[in-house]
């Protein structure tokens, strides 16, 4: 006679964790090509403080491909506590990479008098002009913050200086971008965005009995798929946002390979193929983007920083 007790069936077994699972790596496999889009493409990112030169890599990025499985992981064994905790850590990663992607943007690192009195008139003039350059050494408060982030000194800078690294902020400054606000407020991603971080902090600090119990959650829980579905509507509301951001700041950086791998071969490159964007982009805004609003894949079509050709 056999007494073995059935085995429960695990949530990563469950049909609603598989179809979660498709949803999920899509995020997953756009983060990382993105990442290597980036790298393929040459891009450096550099930001001069004055006695320092720094580069922003990929490094951002690439962890929050790393979140995102971390993320399925939790899910997979019924931490959805633990998975919240981590889409509010992938929202802070994120947005950080653009905010000092857009502190770079707006980095004059020469002073501009130098730069008023630069001439190229003639040979000598040019060399002159070249010698006589200064950088500048004043860094706003956020420049500060960026510095200090890049050489790992965050801990030992004033309180002020050190909020700047923080979500608030990031959202303040990135605010003063026309476009970025006119998204929020014209398409109405400022609510969303708010309820959004209200949630996530309620799981962070554990605001209740009710935020510890989805700790805990079972392949029988009746709000199993409930579960599921918010996850991946935080975490594709989330990576959607990103590029939206990334678009209005530096959206070169979505641009396909094929200028490059023209130029490699000593082939003469398509007309205006610098601003064809990568077939995977297009379709994560083809199927991500899209769901924010009906009229937002339009303006980012007409108003992207760079003029890069969404379809």
């Amino acid at each position: 006679m056999n007494f073995e007790i059935p085995k429960a069936i695990q949530i990563e077994e469950t049909e609603e964790f598989k179809t979660f699972s498709e949803d999920i790596d899509f995020l997953t496999e756009f983060f990382s090509s993105l990442s290597e889009l980036i790298y393929f493409n040459g891009r450096i990112i550099s930001f001069f403080s004055g006695k320092e030169y720094y580069t922003l890599n990929t490094t951002l990025i690439n962890s929050s491909a790393k979140t995102i499985k971390s993320i399925k992981l939790c899910c997979s064994i019924g931490s959805f506590s633990d998975a919240n905790t981590l889409i509010r850590k992938l929202r802070d990663d994120l947005i950080q990479y653009v905010y000092i992607l857009n502190i770079i943007s707006l980095r004059k690192p020469l002073l501009e008098e130098s730069i008023a009195d630069f001439k190229t008139g003639n040979p000598e003039e040019f060399v002159s002009s070249i010698l006589n350059l200064q950088f500048n050494n004043r860094l706003t408060k956020d420049e500060q913050a960026v510095a200090a982030w890049f050489n790992n000194s965050v801990t030992d800078l004033p309180r002020p200086i050190r909020k700047k690294l923080e979500f608030d902020n990031y959202m303040k400054v990135l605010k003063q971008n026309d476009h970025i606000n006119h998204i929020l407020i014209e398409y109405n991603l400022q609510e969303y965005w708010e309820t959004l971080r209200k949630r996530l902090n309620g799981y962070v600090h554990n605001n209740g009995t009710s935020f510890a119990s989805h700790n805990i959650v079972t392949a029988t829980d009746k709000n199993l798929r409930g579960h599921l579905k918010q996850i991946n509507i935080r975490t594709t509301y989330v990576s959607s946002f990103f590029l939206v951001l990334l678009l209005m700041i530096e959206s070169s950086l979505i641009s396909s390979t094929d200028y490059i791998d023209h130029l490699d071969c000593d082939m003469q490159p398509p007309n205006d193929s610098q601003y064809f964007i990568a077939s995977f982009v297009q379709d994560f805004i083809d199927k991500k983007v899209s769901k924010i609003h009906p009229e937002l894949k339009q303006y980012l079509k007409d108003n992207n920083i760079n003029g890069m050709r969404i379809e």
